[in-house]
Order: C-alpha cells, then structure tokens, then sequence
C-alpha cells in the first residue's frame, strides 16, 4: 500500500514538476540571444580596437615626423625623421627609372598616392679645402630653378646621423602656381625628404652632392642589384664613414641616374678625401653592359665629365674655384663661402659649407651673403 501511494503522488507532482521545468525552459531562451548579441558586439569591439591599434601605429611615424617641421626663415625649412624610411627594402627594389623611384616613394611614404616628381638641370659646383684648424670644409651650390629648402636631419638606427637638403620644388612645394609648404599636403609631401637629398653629410664627416651631366641618362646593366641617384645618395649618407667606403658601396650596384640627364655623385670626408664617381658610356649602344665606373680623384667638380681628363676650359665654375684654392689651399667657413659666391650663378638657389669635422653647416639662400644659417643636429627637434 505504501508503494502504491508513493506511484500515486508522483504520478500526481510529475505534470506540475514537468511545467515547471518547462517555465524555466522557456525562461532561459532570451538570456541566450542576450549572450550572442553581447558576443558578436563584444568581437566587434575588439575588431575595432584592433583597427585603431594599427591605425595609430601606422602613423604614429608620419604625424610625429610631420610635427617637427619647422620654418627657419623665408624659404628654409627643417624636419627632423624619426620613422624607419626602408632604405634595406629600397636597395632591393631595383629601381632604375624615375617612374619606378616615384612608385616606391608613394607605395612607401604617401599611402599609395601618385606624386609627380619635378625635375630641372642641377648645374652645381663643388669643392673641398683644408681649414686652418687642420681639419676639412666641403662647399657646394646648388643651382636650380626656383625652390625653397628643406634641411633634413635623420638618425637611423642602423646607419650614421646626417644633414641633407632637399629642393623641394623637386616635389611641387613651395614654387609658382605649387603647393604651399606649410600646407597639409605640403607637410605630408615632405615625408619622403630622406630619398630627396641632392647633397648632405653625416656625423662620420662624409659629404655627398649630386651633379647633372649631359644626356643620356645612365642605365647601367651588369647584373648586380640597381640603385637610382637618390637612393645612392641615401645609402652613403647612412652607411658610408669615408670615401673610400662609399666607392666601394657604389660598386656593389647598377647606378641609374635619376633624371634624363647623366649624372656623377661627388664624395669628400673629414680626412681629406675627394672622388667624383662617374658612370661613362663606353660601348656601343644596345650592349648589356655599355657603362663603365670611372673614379676621379678632383677636390673640385661642376658639370663635364672629369674622367675624360681634360679640364681647363670646360666650365668656368671649376675654372674660377681651382684657381682660388691653388692660390689659397687653406680656408675658413668664411673664405670658402666666398670661393662659393665667386663661383655662383644667377639661379644658385643655395650655398652649403659642410664644415665635415664638426657635423655642422652654414646655409646661404638666394646668393644673399649677408643672411648666414648655421645648423648643427641640435638644432633639429628630437
């Protein structure tokens, strides 16, 4: 009887335990589409953050560098490069034309952004002179159409600090009917300086300048991996304590000159060192390899080729310095900025004294000798 009456009160408590079981069932159905809409908002949060993330480190490097571009004075400008400007990956790009150098630079610097490159004859002069302290002053002009200055300080972190300067009419700054330099885009223009410098020198005392020859262009061919001008000039700034290192980077490359012009890359450092580097065509056309490096070892370059061998009366420019300098080896900052002005032209944009034993320079714009700026790396914003 016991058991039978045990049978009968579950048979009679199972439909109630059964609806509750149900009603608690039922219950729990909204608190599960709470879970997965808390989940799927809660993946999008972190995707989104994510996002930012990256965004900020992408351009963590630009802002910050763009934020320490400076006006000096009419016409000059500074910035100081704080972000990894891929000189490894560019020696291994193989770059040859302007089209291909103008592509890495906006693949690398401008997002993608096409950029039109701006380029005129750089008729220029160099030199290097001893100074009565027993160390060595490179001077250079720059000769070009018209355009303000960039000087551009970087400091790799494998490589050597250095000085360069950038026409930035190059890129459409800062010229008529052009775009403003203290502009948005002006600013985000100038991120690609590093692979701009038509002439520099680092912390090492080595100095570095471009000069235009005659057409045309140099596209040599003999295997080895290619380099274009600017980025020649990059890689000695960083890399090169002297001119015989950078000869012998130089070698290790295919040279193509940036422009439809030839050009030669003159080198000088602090122990008194002078060469200019020549690409010459010496074979017939279409040959593979139709340029051969020739080394010249000239304190004093302009605009033929030296190593031809003659120079008196190629270039009054290289006629009026080696004059000065015979007659006066030794030389201050000042007196070598007057060799600088003695062998000016109308169009010198600008006159650098790389004084190379103290990693320092004076700049004169626009042949206007009685306005001097001295930049030293302190004066750049860290």
């Amino acid at each position: 009887m016991e058991e039978n009456k045990t049978a009968v009160a579950a048979a009679e408590n199972t439909p109630a335990e059964n609806e509750e079981s149900v009603s608690v069932f039922t219950e729990k159905k909204p608190e599960k589409k709470g879970k997965w809409g808390r989940r799927i908002f809660g993946t999008l949060g972190i995707l989104l953050l994510v996002l930012v993330v990256a965004a900020a480190v992408l351009l963590y490097g630009p802002v910050k560098t763009i934020s320490t571009i400076e006006r000096i004075d009419d016409g000059i400008y500074k910035i100081t490069y704080s972000q990894d400007y891929k000189l490894d990956k560019a020696l291994k790009a193989n770059i040859r034309t302007e089209d291909e150098f103008l592509k890495f630079v906006s693949d690398n610097f401008y997002f993608g952004i096409p950029v039109k490159a701006n380029q005129d004859y750089v008729a220029c002069s160099t030199f290097l002179t001893e100074n009565p302290g027993g160390g060595y002053i490179a001077g250079r002009n720059f000769d070009y159409s018209e355009t303000d200055l960039l000087t551009v300080y970087t400091k790799p972190d494998k490589g050597y600090a250095s000085i360069g300067m950038v026409p930035l009419g190059s890129v459409n700054i800062g010229i008529k009917d052009g775009i403003q330099a203290e502009s948005t885009m002006g600013k985000f223009l100038m991120l690609a300086a590093p692979y701009l410098c038509v002439d520099g020198m680092n912390e090492k005392g080595l100095m570095v300048a471009v000069l235009d020859l005659n057409p045309p262009s140099i596209r040599q061919d003999t295997g080895k991996p290619k380099i274009n001008t600017m980025i020649a000039v990059r890689m000695l700034l960083d890399r090169a304590a002297n001119v015989e290192e950078a000869i012998h980077m130089l070698e290790q490359y295919d040279f193509n000159s940036m422009s439809r012009m030839a050009q030669h890359i003159y080198l000088a450092d602090a122990q008194g060192g002078s060469a200019v580097v020549e690409w010459r065509f010496t074979n017939e056309w279409g040959q593979k390899n139709g340029f051969e490096r020739k080394i010249t070892r000239s304190p004093v370059c302009t605009n033929f080729w030296l190593c031809d061998g003659e120079t008196e009366g190629k270039c009054n420019r290289f006629d009026t310095l080696t004059k000065r300098l015979t007659e006066k080896p030794v030389n201050t900052p000042e007196d070598a900025m007057q060799n600088l002005d003695a062998a000016s032209v109308s169009w010198t944009q600008w006159s650098c004294v790389y004084q190379l034993s103290d990693f320092s320079v004076n700049i004169v714009l626009d042949n206007n000798h009685s306005k001097v700026f001295s930049i030293s790396p302190d004066d750049f914003r860290k």
